[in-house]
C-alpha cells in the first residue's frame, strides 16, 4: 500500500541523477557559446529520441552561457499547439519583452513594433495594427522586424536561443527559425534547437529546415545516442554513491531494458525506490543483487507508474494540464479543475516536489509547465478522443469566461480547443472563435495555421444557417490557400463565394472576388483565364458605378496583358483607366496609373514617353504621400537607366528607391531595389560587390518567394559566372531560371511571362557565347528575339539579345546576318535614345571588318566601340573588345600599342576575376615577351577581395566567419576560397595559410 509518507519521501538520494555520456556534445555547444561571444554566431540542432538527453544537455549549456552573460530565451512546444503561430518563439520571447517599455522596443526592432505585436499578440496594449495592404509584404516585414530586434539584443548582450521540441513547431515557427538562422553567424547569436528524430520524417518542414541549412554551410547538428554501458554504470553508482562494482550487474540488467535512455533509466529508479525494491538500509542502498528483479517494459510504463504514485488531486491537475499546452497558468486551473483552492495549491506543490511540473517566471499569474515533454505527450495520448475532447471543451470554456470582453483577442489560443472539443453545442461559439483565428493568423503572414482554422469553421458552417459567414470563410480560406500556393484550391472556394454574392446581387462584392480569382489564376500561368475574370469582375464594377475599382480593373488587365506581351493590348487598357482616373482627379489614382504607363513605355518605347509618365507618377505620389508608388517611379527609371546605358542614372535612382524601400520598411521593396544594384555593379565592372549582393539577394528572394524577381537574378549572376568561368554553377542557375520562367513551355501556345523568359534565352545564350558553341547561343538568341518581336518589348532585344545574336554570327562568318543585326541596333538606338544599343551597333561593324580581314580599318572604330562601352560603362564588354583591338593593332605592326590594350585587357579581367579571359591574355603578354602584371608582391594574380579572404583563411575563421567579415554570404566567401586554389594552385586552407605567411600577406 502506497502512503501519504512514501509519496512526499525523496525518489531517489539526490533530486536528479547525474549528466552524464555528453561531453562530446557538450564541448562543441559550449565552444559555439564562446565564439558567438566573440561576435560568431551559430546554429546548432540537437536530434535524438525521447528521452535521451536533449533536455538536459540545454540546461548544461544555458549554466554555461549564464555564466558568461548571455541573455538567454527559451521556447517549447507542444503537440497540443501546433495551430498557434508564432508559438514556440512566443513561448520564449514574449516574457522577456514584455518587460521592455514600447520605446525599448521600436528601437530594438529599428521601428518595428507594430509587426512585433502582430507576431506575439500578447505584446498589444491597444488596438490592433493595421497590416499592409500589400499580402505579400507582410510576412517579410514581420521577419525583418524580429530580425532586427535579435540583432539588437545581441549588441546589447551576447544571446542564446534555445527553442526545445522543434518537432512539434507550428509552421510559420519553423519559418521563422529559418530566416533567422541563415544571418546568425553575423552576430553575437547563438541559435539551438532540439527535436525529436523519430518525427524529422513526418515534419516535412522541420526537414526541409535542415536540409536547406546545411547547404548553406551555417549548421551544426548533433546526434544524441544512447548511454553506452559504462556510461549507465557511470550515472547509477555517482547517484547513488555506491561503487561501480556493487552495482555492475544491476546496472547490465537496467541497460539491456532501457537501451541506455537516460531518461528511462531515471524513471526506472524512481519506480523501483517507490516500490521498495531499491532501498536504503543504514548508510546503504540494497536490492542491486535481486535476479528477479522486475523492471518496466518501456518509456510509457515507466512514466505511467510515476503516475500511477501521484495524489488523485495531483493526477487531476496533470491530466488538465496536459491538454492545456505549454504555459498553463493558476487561475486556469482554478476554472478547469474541481479542487477547492488549498487542495489545489497542495496538488501542485506534489507536482512541483515530484518535479512533473515547474513554476516559470510571470509578471501577473503564476503558470506552469511540464518539467520533460515525455510526460505531458504521454498523458495526453492516454487520454483517448472522447475524454480528451471533453477536456479541451471544458478549457475552451473557461479560457472565453476567463478573458470575458478581451476573448476575441485571444482567439488563436481559445480557438485550439474548440476545434479539438468537437461539440455540436458549442458550434456556434466555435465559428466565432475559429473564424477570428483564421483571419488573425492571415493578419500574421500565417497562412497553414490560417487554412487550418478556416477549414475547421467551414465544416461547421456547411450545416449552420449563416450564409454572411460562409461566404466570408470561403474568401479567407481562399486567400490562406492563395498565399500557400494551393492555386486550385483557392480557385475553388473564390468560385463558390462568387456565386452567392452573385445570388444576392452584390456587384461589388462580386467585383473583389473576381478580382482575387484573376489573381490566382494568373498565378497558375494561365493567363487567358485570368483576364477574362478580369473581364467579368469590370463588369460588375461598372454594374455596381464604382469608377475607381472599374480604373483598378483596367490597370490589372494593363499589367496582365504587359506580361504576357500583349502590349498593344497593355496600352488601351492604360489609356482607358488614364481616363477614368482624370476624370475622378484623385490623385493616388492617378499616381498608380501614369506609373503602369511609365513602366509600359520602357518596354516598349518611345522612351520620352516613359519619362513624362514617369514624372508624373512622382508627382502625383508625392501629393497623394503614396510611397510605393513613389517607390515603383524609381525603380522603373533605375532600371531604364540600367538598360540603356546611363550608369549615373542608374545610381541615382537606386539610391532614391533604396531610401524610399526603407522607409517604407519593406524587405520585398529592397530585394527588387537590389536588382537593379547587382546589375549596375556587374556593368562598372564590380563583380566581387554584384556577386555577393546576388547571392544575398537570391537567398532572400526564396525565403519571400519572390518568384516573379528570382528568374532574373539568376540570369544576372550567372552571366557573371560565366565571365568568371565558372561555368558548372553558371549552368546550375540559368537553367533554373529557365525552367523557373516557364521558357521551356515557350512555343506549345502557352501565354508566358516576357519578363521571365527573355532573360531566360539570354542566359542560356550567352553561356553558349562564352563557351564558344556560337551556333546554339545564337538559336537561343534568335528564339529570345521572336518573342521580344512578336510581344514589340524593343528594350528587351536591344540590352542582350542583339548583341548576342550579332556576335554569334560573326563568329560563325554570318556576314549578312551580323550586319542585319547591327542595323536593328543603330536604328533602336535612335528610335529609343539608346547610348548602349549605338556602342553595340558601332562594335559589330567594327568586328565584321577586322573578321574579314580589314584589321587596319577596324582599328579605329574598335577603338571608338571600346571607349564608348567604357563611358557607359560595360567595363567586360569593353574588355573584350580591347582584346581584338590587339589583334587588329599586331596584324597592322603597331605591337606597342598592342601591348597597352593586353595591359589594360589583363587590369580589367584580372579585377573582375574573368579566369578564362586573363588565361587568354597572358598567354599572348608571353608570346610577346611581356611581364606577367597584376599579381603583385606574392599575390599570385588575386583580386582585392580574395586578398582579405586569403588573410582571414589564414586567421582560421570559417566560412561564415569570412562572409560576416566581409558581407558576403558563406557561398561566396566559398567561391572566393575555390579561386583563390585556382589561381595559386593549392588544394587546402593549410597549404593557403602557408602562402599567405610565407609572402607577408
Amino acid at each position: 500500500m502506497i502512503t501519504p509518507d512514501l509519496l512526499r519521501r525523496p525518489t531517489l538520494p539526490v533530486d536528479r541523477l547525474p549528466f552524464v555520456g555528453r561531453a562530446r556534445e557538450l564541448k562543441a555547444l559550449t565552444g559555439a557559446v564562446d565564439a558567438a561571444q566573440r561576435g560568431r554566431g551559430g546554429i546548432h540542432l540537437i536530434a535524438g529520441e525521447g528521452g535521451v538527453g536533449k533536455t538536459r544537455l540545454m540546461e548544461s549549456l544555458r549554466a554555461y552561457a549564464a555564466e558568461r552573460g548571455f541573455t538567454q530565451i527559451t521556447g517549447r512546444a507542444f503537440q497540443v499547439e501546433t495551430g498557434i503561430p508564432y508559438a514556440i518563439f512566443g513561448d520564449g520571447f514574449v516574457p522577456l519583452l514584455r518587460e521592455m517599455s514600447a520605446a525599448s522596443l521600436q528601437l530594438l526592432s529599428r521601428g518595428g513594433g507594430a509587426e512585433l505585436a502582430l507576431l506575439f499578440p500578447a505584446l498589444r496594449t491597444g488596438e490592433v495594427p493595421q497590416r499592409t495592404s500589400d499580402a505579400t509584404e507582410l510576412r517579410p516585414r514581420l521577419f525583418d522586424a524580429f530580425s532586427q530586434l535579435l540583432g539588437s539584443l545581441a549588441k546589447k548582450a551576447p544571446t542564446l536561443v534555445v527553442l526545445e521540441n522543434l518537432h512539434w513547431a507550428d509552421p510559420s515557427s519553423i519559418d521563422l527559425f529559418h530566416f533567422v538562422a541563415r544571418s546568425a553567424a553575423a552576430h553575437r547569436l547563438l541559435l539551438v534547437a532540439t527535436y525529436s528524430d523519430a518525427h524529422r520524417e513526418s515534419q516535412r518542414g522541420l526537414k526541409l529546415l535542415e536540409q536547406s541549412l546545411s547547404s548553406l554551410d551555417v549548421l551544426t547538428r548533433h546526434v544524441l545516442a544512447p548511454l553506452t554501458r559504462a556510461e549507465t554504470v557511470e550515472m547509477i553508482a555517482k547517484g547513488f554513491g555506491e561503487p561501480a562494482a556493487t552495482i555492475e550487474e544491476f546496472a547490465d540488467r537496467v541497460q539491456a531494458r532501457t537501451r541506455g535512455n537516460p531518461f528511462f533509466i531515471e524513471e526506472t529508479l524512481k519506480a523501483l525506490v517507490h516500490s521498495g525494491r531499491l532501498r536504503r538500509e543504514g548508510e546503504r542502498w540494497v536490492g542491486w543483487a535481486t535476479e528477479q528483479l522486475s523492471l518496466p517494459d518501456s518509456i510509457r510504463d515507466a512514466l505511467s507508474l510515476r503516475y500511477d504514485l501521484l495524489s488523485e488531486p495531483a493526477q487531476q491537475v496533470v491530466q488538465m494540464a496536459a491538454v492545456v499546452g505549454a504555459r498553463v497558468p493558476h487561475t486556469l486551473l482554478e476554472r478547469v479543475t474541481d479542487l477547492t483552492p488549498d487542495a489545489l495549491l497542495s496538488a501542485i506543490d506534489d507536482l512541483r516536489r515530484e518535479r512533473v511540473v515547474e513554476e516559470v517566471e510571470s509578471s501577473v499569474d503564476p503558470v506552469y509547465r511540464f518539467t520533460h515533454p515525455m510526460l505531458q505527450e504521454m498523458l495526453y495520448a492516454e487520454l483517448g478522443r472522447a475524454r480528451a475532447a471533453a477536456m479541451h471543451a471544458r478549457i475552451a470554456d473557461a479560457l472565453e469566461e476567463m478573458y470575458g470582453a478581451t476573448a476575441m483577442e485571444h482567439a488563436e489560443e481559445i480557438a485550439v480547443h474548440f476545434r479539438r472539443a468537437e461539440s455540436p453545442a458549442r458550434s456556434g461559439r466555435a465559428i466565432r472563435f475559429l473564424m477570428a483565428a483564421g483571419e488573425r493568423a492571415v493578419a500574421r503572414g500565417s497562412h497553414r495555421e490560417a487554412a487550418e482554422s478556416l477549414t475547421a469553421a467551414l465544416a461547421l458552417l456547411e450545416s449552420a444557417d449563416d450564409a454572411a459567414a460562409r461566404e466570408a470563410v470561403l474568401e479567407s480560406l481562399g486567400r490562406a490557400k492563395h498565399r500557400l500556393g494551393d492555386y486550385a484550391g483557392a480557385i475553388t472556394l473564390f468560385t463558390r463565394a462568387i456565386a452567392m454574392a452573385e445570388a444576392r446581387g452584390a456587384d461589388a462584392r462580386v467585383a473583389a472576388l473576381e478580382r482575387r480569382q484573376g489573381l490566382a489564376w494568373l498565378r497558375r500561368g494561365e493567363f487567358l483565364v485570368a483576364l477574362s475574370h478580369h473581364d467579368r469582375g469590370l463588369a460588375a464594377a461598372l454594374r455596381a458605378g464604382d469608377k475607381a475599382a472599374e480604373a483598378s480593373f483596367h490597370l490589372g488587365r494593363s499589367a496582365g496583358m504587359m506580361d504576357m506581351g500583349d502590349g498593344a493590348g497593355a496600352e488601351r487598357a492604360g489609356q482607358l483607366a488614364l481616363e477614368i482616373a482624370e476624370g475622378l482627379g484623385e490623385p493616388r489614382l492617378l499616381g498608380r496609373v501614369h506609373q503602369a504607363l511609365q513602366a509600359l513605355n520602357v518596354w516598349r518605347g518611345p522612351s520620352a514617353a516613359a519619362v513624362l509618365h514617369g514624372q508624373k507618377a512622382l508627382e502625383f505620389a508625392r501629393t497623394a504621400d503614396d510611397v510605393r508608388t513613389m517607390w515603383q517611379a524609381e525603380w522603373v527609371f533605375g532600371f531604364h537607366a540600367g538598360l540603356t546605358g546611363d550608369s549615373a542614372g542608374t545610381l541615382r535612382h537606386i539610391q532614391q528607391a533604396a531610401a524610399l524601400a526603407e522607409q517604407l520598411r519593406s524587405p520585398v521593396l529592397r530585394i527588387w531595389t537590389a536588382e537593379v544594384s547587382i546589375e549596375y555593379r556587374s556593368g562598372i565592372g564590380e563583380w566581387d560587390e554584384a556577386l555577393g549582393l546576388a547571392d544575398r539577394t537570391i537567398d532572400e528572394a526564396r525565403a519571400f518567394s519572390q518568384n516573379n524577381l528570382l528568374p532574373r537574378l539568376l540570369v544576372w549572376s550567372g552571366l557573371m559566372l560565366c565571365g568568371r568561368g565558372e561555368f558548372g554553377k553558371a549552368k546550375e542557375r540559368l537553367d533554373e531560371a529557365w525552367h523557373r520562367s516557364g521558357a521551356d513551355r515557350a512555343g506549345d501556345g502557352t501565354p508566358l511571362n516576357v519578363h521571365h523568359v527573355v532573360p531566360a534565352h539570354v542566359g542560356l545564350g550567352y553561356y553558349h557565347l562564352y563557351r564558344r558553341d556560337y551556333r546554339t547561343a545564337l538559336v537561343f538568341a534568335e528564339r529570345g528575339l521572336a518573342i521580344a518581336d512578336r510581344t514589340g518589348y524593343t528594350v528587351l532585344a536591344v540590352h542582350r539579345l542583339l548583341p548576342l545574336a550579332a556576335e554569334a554570327s560573326l563568329w560563325l562568318r554570318d556576314w549578312d546576318s551580323a550586319a542585319a543585326y547591327g542595323m536593328r541596333l543603330r536604328a533602336a538606338a535612335g528610335q529609343l535614345g539608346h547610348p548602349l544599343a549605338l556602342a553595340w551597333a558601332d562594335a559589330c561593324v567594327a568586328l565584321e571588318r577586322m573578321l574579314r580581314g580589314d584589321h587596319a580599318g577596324a582599328i579605329t572604330q574598335l577603338r571608338q566601340a571600346a571607349d564608348a562601352l567604357e563611358a557607359i560603362p560595360f567595363v567586360e564588354h569593353a574588355a573584350r573588345l580591347r582584346r581584338k583591338l590587339a589583334d587588329a593593332l599586331l596584324t597592322a605592326g603597331r605591337s606597342d600599342e598592342a601591348r597597352a590594350e593586353l595591359a589594360r585587357c589583363h587590369e580589367v579581367f584580372r579585377r573582375l576575376g574573368a579566369e578564362l579571359a586573363l588565361d587568354e591574355v597572358r598567354e599572348k603578354m608571353r608570346e610577346l615577351g611581356m611581364r606577367r602584371l597584376g599579381r603583385g608582391p606574392g599575390g599570385g594574380g588575386l583580386t582585392a577581395t580574395e586578398l582579405k579572404v586569403a588573410r582571414l583563411v589564414a586567421e582560421g575563421r570559417t566560412n561564415p566567419q569570412i562572409g560576416k567579415a566581409l558581407s558576403m554570404s558563406p557561398r561566396t566567401a566559398s567561391t572566393h576560397i575555390a579561386n583563390i586554389y585556382k589561381k595559386l594552385a593549392i588544394g587546402s586552407r593549410h597549404d593557403l595559410t602557408e602562402y599567405v605567411r610565407e609572402h607577408g600577406l
